[in-house]
């Protein structure tokens, strides 16, 4: 939230008639209060608390006491109620503070909020320019991830800002905004962090013997529950598309909501996926796989009450395993007890199970696979001549750029793994498969030339098709090679 100081700066710069407004507002607040304290009060004067020792006694006058005090967050609701209305709302019905009480960050940085800038300017008693250099300062209105946290940190001190600081242009009142600013966004990205590292020792303690393959990547997220959530492999975690669609009644809706990092709170239900009741949505994981970590597997990013889903998840979107349901607290998911060890899986399949609540059927903001296995797909045709496993030139060079890729990579198993179309006999299939692998293999070890790496190879042949062989579109699709990383 934005610093109570900076509010407090702009409703002293309120015309009369906004002032007056506050006032009555405020008053009915105090009010309030003065009513619950005289409530309190007469219940203890009246002998409804005949065996109240005198210590008891102290203790509810010094909480007598503390009822008096003004709740700063209702007083700050109070705020954002006045300011949303009357003078400070535009022609969208957003105002220069959201109903909670915090300044509208978002919507004023953005094009549609541009008249409301100016707004601002005059309440704040700055030059709209300082409005402008003020908002680059001024975190939005929730935190989503760490990586997001240290984004807002950065942003704190830039050029533009130093350069305007020093100018001498600067007004007493734009200094005051940019203090209050990156004080309050630095005790926001410190919180979260430090809430946010109690999750990451958390995954770590149930995996002592995982590692963040990437260390770049890694990040911890926020539900919108407010649970954090610490995923080795960060956006690539997520879900990427969206294969399938049933919705459910009332109508489902906007599938692609699910897909990519999660949003925190920042979001509203347009953001996201409504399954509706029944509803069925089936995802898609293409620069990763689901995988068994101790602890939950699959973690699903739903918005308010958790709503009983079922989960199923599939190696090849035809064959399926039923891994249980989330409801009630619980959004993360266990697979460990429906598969075999080292199993990876690229497809997940939610169904809404037949409940109502305050909104019909489940809205997922995003799925994620928390431990998981990093994968690449080479196309086949690139790498080989058909029917052959001798790589091209083409394919070489494929293989190396694949490597700069992995770069970052510093141990792990690389699991490579040789697909084809249902063409000729599964047998050839299988045998022409296998050696696929271990030629992509090969080449990609002399191409990272790092020896903390283990390796397999396996050919699987036809019997794992990303889609359905009955197209020569569906058939270059399942004729590949896919490499998988996993940190152990």
């Amino acid at each position: 939230m934005i610093d109570l100081g900076i509010c407090i700066m702009i409703s002293q710069r309120l015309n009369t008639t906004e002032m007056t407004n506050m006032k009555k507002l405020l008053s009915i607040y105090i009010f309030l209060h003065l009513v619950l304290y005289s409530c309190k009060k007469d219940k203890t004067e009246n002998g409804m608390d005949n065996k109240v020792t005198s210590e008891k006694s102290m203790n509810e006058n010094i909480e007598d006491e503390e009822t008096l005090q003004i709740d700063m967050s209702g007083l700050m609701n109070v705020m954002g109620g006045l300011m949303t209305g009357g003078a400070v709302k535009d022609s969208t019905g957003q105002g220069l503070f959201t109903p909670e009480g915090q300044l509208n960050v978002e919507f004023l940085k953005s094009e549609e909020g541009k008249p409301m800038r100016k707004v601002f300017a005059e309440i704040a008693e700055v030059t709209e320019e300082e409005v402008d250099l003020s908002l680059t300062l001024m975190p939005d209105n929730d935190i989503v991830s760490v990586k997001h946290a240290e984004q807002i940190e950065k942003d704190l001190y830039n050029a533009n800002v130093d350069a305007y600081e020093k100018s001498g242009r600067a007004s007493d009142n734009f200094l005051e905004l940019i203090a209050e600013s990156r004080t309050t966004a630095k005790e926001r990205t410190i919180d979260f962090k430090k809430k946010a590292l109690k999750g990451k020792k958390q995954f770590y303690k149930d995996n002592p013997s995982w590692f963040a393959l990437d260390e770049s990547l890694e990040d911890t997220y926020i539900d919108y529950r407010l649970n954090m959530v610490y995923l080795p492999m960060g956006d690539i975690s997520f879900a990427d598309s969206v294969v399938e669609f049933i919705p459910g009644k009332p109508k489902g809706r906007a599938p692609k909501g699910s897909l990519g990092p999660a949003q925190g709170r920042l979001l509203t239900l347009k953001d996201c996926a409504t399954l509706g009741i029944k509803g069925v949505l089936t995802l898609y994981f293409e620069d990763n796989s689901i995988s068994d970590v101790n602890g939950p597997d699959i973690y699903v990013f739903e918005i308010g009450q958790i709503e009983p889903t079922n989960i199923e998840i599939s190696k090849n979107g035809i064959d399926w395993i039923n891994v249980g349901k989330i409801e009630g607290g619980t959004a993360g998911l266990d697979i460990h007890d429906f598969i075999q060890p080292g199993d990876t899986f690229n497809y997940i399949r939610l169904t809404d199970l037949d409940t109502y609540s305050g909104m019909p059927g489940a809205d997922v903001d995003a799925v994620a696979a928390i431990g998981g296995a990093l994968r690449m797909n080479l196309d086949s045709a690139v790498l080989f001549e058909t029917g052959k496993h001798e790589l091209k030139e083409e394919g070489i060079l494929a293989i190396k750029d694949l490597a700069v890729q992995m770069k970052n990579l510093q141990k792990g198993t690389i699991t490579v793994e040789g697909h084809t179309d249902d063409v000729g006999s599964e047998k050839t299939n299988k045998t022409l498969s296998q050696k696929r692998a271990a030629s992509v293999a090969t080449a990609l070890k002399k191409a990272i030339n790092k020896s903390a790496f283990k390796w397999k190879e396996i050919g699987y042949g036809e019997s794992e098709p990303l889609v359905e062989n009955n197209t020569d579109e569906n058939r270059a699709k399942n004729r590949r090679v896919e490499i998988l990383v996993m940190p152990f």
